[in-house]
């Protein structure tokens, strides 16, 4: 037989017209599938999840065939830890069943960030990097200083930071920045054998500044530091020499018993 005659044969039509009725009923059948699945034309209203814990979370979205995820959370002080704050869509919205709620959920404990160095750069740097790290610029104080616009130093409450503190993200860090130095003159104070910090708030008793600070040798851990005491300094103490307020004093750092001991008979 030709394939001419046999694609005009009974056969050969009975069977096309067979498959094209299978091909139809399969496609009405998934479409009505489908309809049914994603319930269509049928919708809900979306519950209202803001002040609820995720427990009780679970249980609203079971009991209404939806979903939920927590995409955030966000320390909120006058919220109740460990509740929803957020949601979308929002409550009273009409949607399909199965659909994802997606929540933001109160932290338990604020977010803290690692204080930036900021020291020794210009006031707009310092901001500009208190600001990246999710920290604000808090008061600005000025004092005389050798660099215009120069952040001397950090503080928090009016105590010094230092470097790499943990913060509350949002904290507002207050700073100290040079103006200049001033036409005032003032005498250099005697800082030989004093801490850091005894020796700077000395220098900052007559509106002079730290300059430099140099550890000699006997540092061998960070710790070491914190036992550090000047043997050396630049300028050197003198009656006779004035300096204009906001000049920088050069400091030398030793652990050295022997450059103390001398540091100390030259102080006395």
């Amino acid at each position: 037989m030709s394939l001419k005659a046999f694609l005009k044969s009974k056969k050969f039509l009975f069977h096309l017209s067979l498959a094209v009725v299978v091909v139809v009923v399969l496609l009405y059948l998934t479409m009505l599938l489908i309809k049914v699945y994603t319930h269509h034309g049928k919708t809900m209203t979306v519950p209202d999840f803001i002040g609820l814990t995720e427990s009780e979370v679970k249980i609203v979205v079971k009991e209404n065939r939806l979903r939920y995820n927590i995409i955030d959370s966000v320390f909120v002080p006058d919220a109740i830890p460990g509740t929803i704050i957020a949601q979308h869509p929002e409550f009273g919205y009409h949607v399909k069943q199965r659909r994802n709620i997606y929540l933001t959920i109160s932290a338990i404990s604020p977010e803290k960030v690692i204080l930036p160095f900021i020291v020794d750069v210009s006031l707009r740097e310092a901001k500009s990097r208190l600001e990246n790290a999710g920290l604000r610029l808090g008061q600005i104080k000025q004092r005389p200083s050798e660099f215009i616009n120069l952040v001397l130093e950090k503080s928090l409450h009016g105590e010094p930071l230092p470097d790499d503190t943990l913060l509350i993200k949002g904290t507002a860090v207050d700073l100290v920045v040079g103006i200049g130095l001033s036409n005032e003159v003032t005498e250099i104070p005697n800082v030989l054998s004093l801490t850091i910090d005894e020796a700077r708030d000395l220098l900052f008793a007559v509106e002079l500044n730290t300059g430099a600070m140099i550890y000699d040798n006997s540092f061998v851990t960070a710790e070491d530091s914190l036992f550090a005491r000047v043997w050396k300094q630049d300028p050197e103490n003198s009656s006779s020499k004035l300096v204009g307020l906001g000049t920088s004093i050069d400091l030398w750092l030793t652990n050295d018993q022997e450059k103390i001991d001398l540091a100390n008979e030259i102080n006395y």
